[in-house]
């Protein structure tokens, strides 16, 4: 795979609030970027998973893992399908390190837009909830 300079890049921004018992809240942003490789035939996206706010809650939250992950959307509407995108990196752990990821992947000619959103695995059951979406459109 080369890489081409002229890139279409996209930045995107997600904010979440997890939340706990009595009252506590815990908020966590991904951000990143998603560019287009070698003749739009390949995506990349370069994020970051970080706690912004409510580092004493961790614990009271739960303490989840949290991972990204990422749907594709084509012309016709048609989604790839969710899949992860990041490793799983527990909620203490994100409060004194960010969690970087890159993702590379096929870019079909039909393909338009990338969703991305959180996913927070809590508990021994891993019982699992998801942060809204963001979709970053590539293509018009």
């Amino acid at each position: 795979m080369t890489q081409s300079l002229e890139l279409p890049v996209q930045e995107f921004c997600l904010d979440w609030t997890l939340t706990g018992d009595e009252g506590s809240k815990v908020a966590v942003t991904l951000s990143g970027q998603v560019s287009l490789l070698d003749n739009n035939r390949f995506y990349k996206i370069d994020g970051v998973v970080y706690v912004t706010e409510g580092d004493a809650d961790i614990r009271a939250v739960g303490n989840p893992c949290l991972s990204v992950r990422r749907n594709g959307v084509e012309k016709t509407g048609r989604q790839w399908g969710w899949e992860m995108c990041s490793a799983r990196k527990r909620l203490a752990a994100l409060n004194t390190m960010e969690g970087y990821f890159v993702r590379t992947g096929y870019w079909a000619p039909a393909d338009r837009a990338i969703q991305l959103s959180l996913c927070a695995e809590s508990g021994w059951s891993r019982r699992k909830s998801y942060s809204p979406h963001v979709t970053v459109r590539m293509v018009d």
